[in-house]
């Protein structure tokens, strides 16, 4: 279907992404504000080589293994649900304390409740970074790396496992929501800005997953087939960025294989163009039991030689670890060599001279989450775009009547699933957030309270239970029709609402439910907007979605959408505040929305092939090379739903004759 014909300018990429810098100290005596990150590394790693003079071969095993499930060497004191740890080291001459690493692509991931502790440690859910995209505004994500990194420091944590800066290929990966948009620049420029802030506060940045991990299907194994100029315009771009203007501590590599060989056992990533281009002098590290070290699946047996080929290739940190064992006997076969073995602790231990544990930091377990709670509610409301707006449908004044339909407005998803989820003290839904500043239907709020009370379901996801309802069917349903019937009579507008959850460990599909869709919010949107267009009243649509969903179908049916996607804790203010007027929306796409999943230039081969029918995806067959996202649509001239940059306003902007103030061109 071809109904809109959006085109876009590349060049207001250009225009949209200004120039931010930020700059770190490197004073390792100040406890009260620790800064490391500003790449000037050269007396750490002078430290770090002395170090490993005065270490023995098991101890240096033990650095570059994490601990996994044993006790880390040398903590001196831990933080319930601490993803991980690099284990410190304890002899006559050193003794260097283990560093804890933590989760945090939309916020610290730690467990709230601690065993004979009265006392809860929550962290902000902020805005998942799609929503920090939408933003274009490099400052204001810094901010949030500043809250973030503040939440690390004072809760113990030395090193946060974000931001994730991969490619949105596709619209059905489902980490889309952990990164930042379909254009390389962009996701370079965000990360950058999320680094400077987190390293600002002291705590380690990790930016992941390195490289071309664009879906979660059979992950650990998927074998990605990627051109070198791709591989160079596309996926490596946004890291390179980030790695040249914010000289992040840390970088994970990802689970899937590059052209044939697991990326984290390649010597060229991770020592020719890493660091030798690059100049990257942080540590490196898998990712949890990448790189087929173990058997994540029975139809595909371990490489016993896997641990020794990362050690080899650079990864310097085999994650959760387990693997010294396997790394004593290369060594001992001379597969592993000393050179090698020490270059990767050096890269270690110099990193880890630059934590807050290493340093002494006193950390008070009382971050500002008050603070962080506000400019997460700015920051949602901020990134919320509006698709479309007909007739100034919005905003509305505050005060007004307000119907409102779907589930999801009680059965809020505030980000995604996986190790992108965080333990938050509150989420606002978008029935409490609209109360605050709406009338609402109260037979309409009561009906849906109690449909999703008798109807929710549980479903589990890579160690996340997810609480799921299916919408009824308005025209189905008697009673909820008649309700339908009355609001239109006596509410000033109708506000629908739909969900829609994801994460790691599983990618998304096209169908209904889905990109598409169900069948029953299709009759919602169907029923509810004739019976208030009978009426002479408008319907809104809102979209609380972890990455873009198909709205071809459905958008003329309708007066106005909002894509706010998951905007966090405060998702239901921040769109209250969007809805009323409160906050003019000023989002704008950083991932387009095609006309079809037909559409997508990587439709046909997203979910891989199965090349031995042994029931795992073996290859991923990038065959749109450089052509992702709008430079897709705009070099076949293919019409989308809404471009890459594209958002509307509650104002008008008009552009007066330019004038040329200062030429500094020469004709010499």
């Amino acid at each position: 279907m071809k109904n809109s014909g959006f085109k876009f300018n590349p060049i207001m990429l250009a225009l949209a992404v200004a120039i931010a810098a930020t700059g770190c100290s490197d004073d390792d005596d100040n406890n009260d504000a620790p800064s490391p990150g500003n790449g000037e590394t050269s007396s750490y790693r002078a430290r770090a080589t002395q170090m490993v003079e005065q270490m023995s071969v098991s101890e240096k095993l033990d650095v570059v293994s994490g601990p996994g499930s044993d006790q880390p060497i040398n903590l001196t004191h831990d933080v319930s649900g601490a993803a991980g740890y690099i284990n410190g080291v304890v002899n006559d001459n050193l003794n260097i304390p283990a560093v804890k690493l933590a989760d945090g692509p939309a916020g610290l991931r730690i467990n709230p409740t601690r065993e004979g502790d009265s006392n809860t440690y929550y962290a902000t859910a902020w805005p998942i970074g799609s929503v920090l995209a939408s933003t274009w505004d490099k400052q204001l994500v810094e901010q949030v790396g500043e809250g973030q990194g503040n939440e690390g420091l004072e809760y113990g944590i030395d090193i946060l496992l974000a931001p994730g800066m991969n490619i949105q290929r596709n619209p059905l990966n489902g980490r889309n929501f952990e990164y930042y948009s379909e254009d390389p620049i962009l996701s370079g420029k965000m990360g950058t800005a999320m680094v400077n802030g987190m390293q600002s506060q002291g705590v380690a940045a990790t930016i992941k997953h390195f490289v071309a991990n664009v879906s979660e299907t059979d992950r650990y194994y998927v074998d990605d087939i990627v051109e070198p100029r791709a591989m160079r315009e596309i996926y490596l771009r946004g890291f390179q960025l980030a790695i040249t203007n914010a000289h992040p501590l840390s970088l994970m590599t990802s689970f899937n294989k590059v052209n044939g060989t697991y990326v984290n056992e390649r010597y060229d990533m991770l020592r020719s163009i890493l660091r030798d281009e690059w100049g990257y002098e942080g540590l490196v590290m898998s990712d949890w039991y990448a790189g087929n070290i173990f058997a994540m699946n029975p139809l595909v047996p371990a490489d016993p030689d896997a641990a020794v080929k990362q050690q080899m290739a650079g990864n310097n940190l085999l994650q959760p670890g387990n693997a010294k064992e396997s790394l004593q006997q290369a060594y001992d076969a001379g597969t592993l060599t000393d050179d090698a073995l020490d270059q990767n602790v050096i890269d270690i231990l110099t990193q880890v001279q630059q934590t807050p544990t290493y340093r002494g930091y006193e950390y008070t377990n009382q971050p500002d989450l008050d603070s962080h709670a506000a400019l997460a509610r700015q920051v949602a409301a901020e990134g919320t775009i509006l698709l479309k707006n007909t007739d100034t449908t919005l905003p509305i004044t505050s005060g007004a009547s307000l119907a409102t339909f779907g589930v999801n407005q009680v059965n809020l998803y505030k980000g995604g699933t996986g190790s992108g989820d965080v333990n938050s003290a509150y989420a606002v839904n978008l029935l409490d957030g609209l109360s605050q500043q709406y009338q609402l239907n109260a037979e309409l709020v009561d009906y849906y309270q109690r449909y999703f009370e008798e109807n929710q379901y549980e479903e589990e996801v890579f160690f996340n239970t997810i609480i799921k309802c299916d919408d009824p069917m308005v025209s189905d349903n008697s009673d909820l029709m008649a309700l339908v019937e009355d609001a239109a009579q006596h509410n000033d507008a109708a506000v629908i609402s739909f969900g829609r959850q994801a994460g790691e460990a599983d990618d998304r599909d096209s169908g209904r439910g889905d990109y598409l869709l169900s069948d029953s919010e299709l009759d919602m949107v169907q029923q509810v907007s004739q019976a208030f267009h009978a009426q002479g009243k408008k319907v809104i649509v809102v979209l609380n979605v972890n990455g873009v969903i198909d709205t071809s179908e459905w958008a003329t049916d309708v007066d106005a959408i909002l894509l706010p996607y998951m905007g966090g804790q405060e998702s239901g203010n921040a769109v209250a505040d969007v809805l009323s007027g409160e906050v003019n929306p000023s989002g704008k796409l950083a991932q387009t929305m095609p006309l079809s999943y037909d559409d997508v230039p990587s439709s046909s081969t997203f979910e891989g092939l199965d090349t031995d029918s042994d029931g795992v995806i073996d290859e991923t067959h990038m065959n749109e090379g450089i052509y992702v996202g709008y430079r897709y649509y705009t070099s076949f001239d293919v019409d989308v739903a809404y471009p890459f940059g594209y958002g509307l306003s509650y104002t008008t902007f008009d552009y007066g004759q330019p004038t040329i103030v200062e030429n500094t061109l020469s004709t010499d």
